[in-house]
């Protein structure tokens, strides 16, 4: 039997993606358990232009400008569980998605040994930022305040620059704007090593280690370790990072490694003085993943935007100063975003003028 072809989404052929006429979803075991731990479980799913299933949930129902979540590299939605919530509560839709390869979200095809069946381009920040309107064109969003972390920075950039109509407002959280490896712990000889791990990555299939990473992923483990080598501060509480530690015992690494090549490759340097929405970047002076001259250049280069550093706080920012970061969010969509009117949409058969949106 011929498979059923999914027609794309206009944004599909938009940002030059070729229409997919299937899609791999997640082993559905490992879709339960994703959904069970989730901080906010995604109830919305769609088949994106390259055929993958992205899974996301809208929470409140707020006249200001919606604001999208975007999780970092291996991450959760666990990092937004007191930030989005005060988000909503200030009067804003807000969207969590997972992106693919994460959580509930799926992939074009079947990753294969080593994830050899899947190209650079199936994972590669141009591709995350066409699932981010794709949700937004679902979703039935404008344009939306995007807020990213870690390697979500990356991705909300890469929106901006590929759909600046869509972006209301960027807010950066301990996050580069490009090649992360070579800024790591300020130690850029890691990108000049990265090509031999490269080739390494292709031929180890680190989806092997699945079994292991179930048995030693415990939130106690994983707070010592994230402390040990500088991740995170003192304030990383076990709790915070449980749902991040458990999703680290089902992603498929072979799958991650080829996104963090795409993630090196991703150069928008030359883009940050074209950003023209309010921008407000979020640092902590404790992180060693993206270093302090890190944040402060992508500060320098994106015109009048706005730096916030938090000094006890590491790369987890997110959880360590969860309370400072939903009330400079809050604060920045009320000082400089503005909320565009609702659009009344008219539903066919009702005979009342319409629903607001």
């Amino acid at each position: 039997m011929e498979p059923s072809v999914i027609p794309p989404l206009p944004v599909g052929y938009q940002l030059g993606w070729e229409r997919g006429s299937y899609h791999w979803p997640m082993h559905s075991t490992r879709r339960e358990k994703a959904h069970e731990r989730a901080a906010f479980p995604k109830d919305r799913d769609l088949t994106v232009s390259d055929g993958t299933r992205i899974t996301y949930t809208i929470r409140g129902d707020g006249p200001g400008t919606p604001v999208v979540f975007v999780n970092g590299w291996s991450c959760t939605d666990g990092y937004w569980t007191t930030i989005g919530p005060a988000t909503a509560a200030a009067g804003h839709r807000v969207i969590f998605l997972d992106m693919r390869g994460h959580g509930e979200s799926g992939l074009p095809r079947r990753p294969g040994v080593a994830a050899r069946d899947l190209r650079a381009e199936d994972v590669a920040p141009e591709r995350l930022a066409a699932d981010i309107v794709e949700v937004l064109d679902d979703a039935g969003v404008e344009s939306a305040v995007l807020v990213g972390h870690s390697m979500g920075v990356q991705a909300i950039v890469e929106t901006c620059r590929v759909a600046p109509g869509r972006v209301a407002g960027l807010v950066p959280i301990a996050g580069t704007f490009e090649n992360p490896v070579k800024t790591f712990a300020d130690k850029p000889v890691l990108d000049r090593l990265y090509p031999m791990a490269d080739v390494l990555f292709r031929f180890v299939p680190f989806e092997g280690i699945r079994p292991v990473l179930r048995r030693i992923a415990h939130p106690s483990l994983g707070r010592r370790l994230i402390q040990g080598i500088g991740m995170g501060g003192p304030n990383v509480q076990e709790k915070d990072i449980a749902s991040h530690i458990a999703h680290i015992g089902e992603v498929n690494f072979s799958v991650l490694f080829k996104m963090m090549s795409g993630l090196r490759r991703h150069r928008t340097a030359e883009f940050l003085p074209q950003i023209a929405v309010p921008t407000l970047v979020l640092a902590g002076r404790r992180d060693h993943f993206t270093p302090a001259s890190v944040q402060q250049r992508m500060a320098d280069l994106i015109p009048d935007s706005e730096l916030l550093w938090f000094d006890d706080a590491g790369h987890l920012l997110p959880i360590e100063e969860p309370d400072e970061v939903a009330a400079a969010i809050v604060d920045f969509l009320a000082r400089r975003v503005i909320t565009p009117p609702r659009r009344t949409v008219r539903v066919p058969g009702r005979s009342d003028e319409g629903v607001s949106q």
